[in-house]
């Protein structure tokens, strides 16, 4: 099988820029869709760009249990492929198309039974609250095709077709910027639906998203896919959750903080809110490219450690850690050097763009040194150990960021609040780094002793 051989033979950096380039490229254009639909929604007022910041929790928690997904199923088809086992990579795909079908179920019911409540409880304000369900009602109803765009291209991406989920991404982000202006203002023939049509927009893209997959899937059979091979196995999900599970509690803890973050910000004035709403968005366009590279890098180091290619797994490393934090290193430079133009690009409020340039100064102090945070933590994705990334993800995300936002927005205010993502990051490096290097000391004497 020539992806086999690709994997166990090519150069690795090659291998890491052919398989993260697609990943990156479609990634980025989704993260700028969302950007652009914050910039439309501007136009709106600062009200509507806070009104989506307050729908972005729930997002992430459908995107959580996507990608967490996503995660289990690529780590566990690039280890069986490497491990020389087609049945179980056949299965595998088979179980990720079940999945789909129950998450959409289950996400949909519950959550446009629940959305009313939901948005009280991750801070929507009587001024907010009907902005935030007009929008977040359609993206509910929609999950179904985002669980399917998300899961399928993991595993495509898993069996080295990179183009494909690229395009998928592609695709459904170009429909969403096209449509955005025409359905949030009513331009021609659409009516202006304001917070909707930026929410009906995406669905629609979403909906693009899917037919490119669904071609490559099921009518050029990409995929393994035959009744014969599927057989509903319990230690299978158990497998997938099990490297999958942890990185949707990651981004749970994750989406808890932003809640968190939006009550607190909510006390001094919806336009922090807002503020913080942008920044996130603009970091995701560098965040994004970050994530291209892990998606690059996960099935070259989940294959060369179950193929037991010490020097290839370490050789991905070096090089997908450099990557990220290069991508970081020119996040900080924007960040530093343009914060005043970049939010007044959305919105002109004065009061917005001071609120915003201290919040984009301060957040990304140390953006830097979290690309190879990134990597190391996917390290542990890739090789099965799931919860060890999860902790590593959590130090940043949660364990010490949560208690940093609490002291120091007693003593500094808003301010403090910014300031506790730089002081968090620091820690999670440090710790990080010591965790990943003690792993791999450990591995190459286990090797070493097998191989005597």
């Amino acid at each position: 099988m020539k992806f086999q051989g690709d994997l166990a033979n090519d150069q690795v950096r090659k291998l890491l820029i052919t398989l993260s380039l697609p990943a990156m490229i479609g990634m980025t254009v989704q993260a700028l869709y969302n950007v652009v639909d914050t910039f439309w929604v501007g136009r709106l007022g600062p009200e509507a760009i806070a009104a989506l910041t307050i729908c972005f929790p729930i997002q992430m928690i459908m995107i959580a249990l996507a990608s967490g997904t996503g995660t289990g199923l690529s780590s566990i088809i690039s280890r069986r492929l490497g491990e020389g086992r087609p049945d179980d990579v056949a299965n595998a795909v088979h179980h990720g198309f079940l999945i789909v079908l129950v998450y959409g179920l289950v996400i949909t019911t519950l959550g446009l039974l629940w959305a009313q409540p939901l948005l009280r409880v991750f801070g929507a304000t009587s001024e907010l609250f009907m902005l935030s369900l007009e929008y977040i009602q359609l993206i509910l109803a929609g999950s179904t095709l985002m669980f399917f765009a998300v899961l399928s291209g993991s595993m495509l991406h898993a069996h080295g077709d990179a183009g494909t989920p690229m395009k998928s991404m592609v695709t459904g982000a170009v429909i969403n910027i096209v449509l955005d202006p025409f359905l949030i203002f009513g331009i021609g023939p659409f009516p202006a639906m304001g917070v909707r049509g930026a929410a009906l927009a995406t669905v629609i893209g979403q909906m693009g998203s899917c037919t490119v997959n669904f071609r490559r899937i099921f009518i050029q059979k990409q995929l393994p896919l035959s009744s014969k091979t599927f057989n509903l196995s319990f230690s299978m999900l158990g497998e997938i959750y099990k490297v999958g599970f942890p990185s949707m509690i990651m981004q749970f803890m994750n989406s808890a903080l932003i809640v968190i973050m939006n009550w607190i910000l909510g006390s001094y004035s919806y336009l922090a809110i807002s503020a913080a709403g942008i920044y996130f968005r603009i970091e995701s366009l560098i965040f994004m490219p970050a994530m291209g590279i892990t998606q690059g890098f996960l099935p070259i180091a989940g294959f060369a450690y179950g193929a037991k290619r010490l020097d290839r797994l370490k050789e991905s490393i070096k090089d997908a850690c450099l990557g990220t934090f290069l991508l970081m290193t020119l996040g900080f430079v924007l960040f530093q050097l343009f914060p005043a133009p970049i939010i007044g690009a959305f919105n002109k409020n004065p009061d917005l763009i001071r609120i915003g340039t201290e919040c984009m100064r301060l957040i990304s102090l140390l953006l830097p040194l979290v690309g190879p945070s990134i990597i190391l933590s996917t390290m542990f994705q890739a090789v099965g150990k799931g919860y060890t990334a999860m902790w590593l993800s959590l130090l940043r995300q949660l364990i010490f960021l949560l208690p940093a936002i609490l002291v120091l927005q007693k003593y500094l205010g808003i301010k403090g609040v910014w300031l506790a993502f730089p002081f968090s990051d620091l820690l999670s490096f440090i710790i990080t780094v010591y965790i990943a290097w003690n792993f791999l000391r450990k591995l190459t004497v286990e090797l070493e002793q097998n191989s005597a």
